[in-house]
């Protein structure tokens, strides 16, 4: 008995194990269709934590993309059909209205894991602070470049003592004319 698990596994199967394989969408889709879907689920998880996604969040995206394929579909399909084009943009804008009310769910759910103690603190002038150090460190870093060349120049004219035809006195004539 001690090794019979109960009640839920503690690691949920990977979102990409969860669209790539558990569910069936290659039968329902064409091979374009299924890459397009693809695309669109990994686009939205790249606004996700992948730790932080609940079977709900995945629902939605998943759903989310496959409205998206469905529009698609809807949409060449009537291509060049004006019959059909008003039946498609029916049904095309009542997938809208459902992906506007999985965006908002897949929002607020986002929303509610925000812990607002993190950010607590952080204010403009935190900003305005790690900008002006940023400044600070480029004008020092760009001061010790000019000072090391400034010295490199300076060594390489140290033995040089002008023009040996020049005297002193013909120095001082051009000062005063």
């Amino acid at each position: 008995m001690a090794g019979n698990k109960v009640g839920r596994p503690k690691k949920a199967p990977a979102p990409e194990h969860l669209v790539r394989e558990v569910l069936p969408y290659e039968q329902i889709f064409t091979d374009d269709e299924l890459q397009m879907y693809r695309n669109l689920v990994n686009v939205y998880l790249e606004d996700f934590e992948v730790d932080d996604l609940t079977s709900s969040d995945m629902d939605d995206i998943m759903d989310l993309a496959k409205n998206r394929i469905l529009e698609f579909r809807l949409l060449k399909e009537s291509k060049g059909l004006p019959d059909r084009q008003l039946d498609t943009a029916t049904a095309i804008e009542k997938l809208s209205k459902k992906n506007e009310k999985i965006k908002e769910s897949l929002s607020s759910r986002r929303k509610d894991r925000i812990n607002p103690n993190e950010l607590k603190g952080f204010s403009i002038v935190d900003l305005a602070v790690a900008y002006d150090e940023e400044v600070k460190t480029q004008h020092k870093n760009r001061l010790e470049r000019l000072r090391i060349e400034e010295e490199e120049i300076k060594n390489k004219r140290k033995d040089y003592v002008g023009n040996r035809y020049d005297t002193y006195e013909d120095q001082k004539d051009g000062e005063s004319e």
